[in-house]
């Protein structure tokens, strides 16, 4: 039983990995496309990556004002207050990264078609 790169799909692709380059760079049989995108790709991109040194940020202030203040949990007062505001940071900071952002510009370009 042959697998993976010993397959007829397998001798195939390797054949166009090594068409492309040489035969230099047997990494990988996918073709690279970084270089192919868009310019709303790369614009894109770069917004996520400000929207996350940005939500980053904030998420460090609320951690140093929430310890500063000496904001406890509610429920479980026993938890000191820096590991409550740690959790309540990384909360914050997962709910910021913007997954969604693609689908959000392609809803709003699309609504903007007749």
């Amino acid at each position: 039983v042959r697998t993976g790169m010993e397959t007829r799909v397998g001798q195939i692709a390797a054949l166009l990995t090594s068409e492309k380059d040489g035969g230099k760079n047997k990494k990988s049989c996918l073709p690279d496309t970084s270089s192919n995108d868009t310019p709303l790709q790369v614009e894109l991109g770069k917004l996520a990556v400000q929207i996350g040194f940005l939500a980053i940020a904030c998420c460090t202030l609320v951690f140093v004002v929430g310890v500063a203040v000496g904001a406890k949990d509610a429920d479980r007062p026993e938890i000191p207050s820096w590991l409550f505001m740690i959790l309540i940071a990384v909360t914050l900071t997962v709910a910021a990264i913007p997954e969604g952002l693609p689908l959000c510009v392609t809803i709003s370009l699309s609504s903007g078609c007749p």
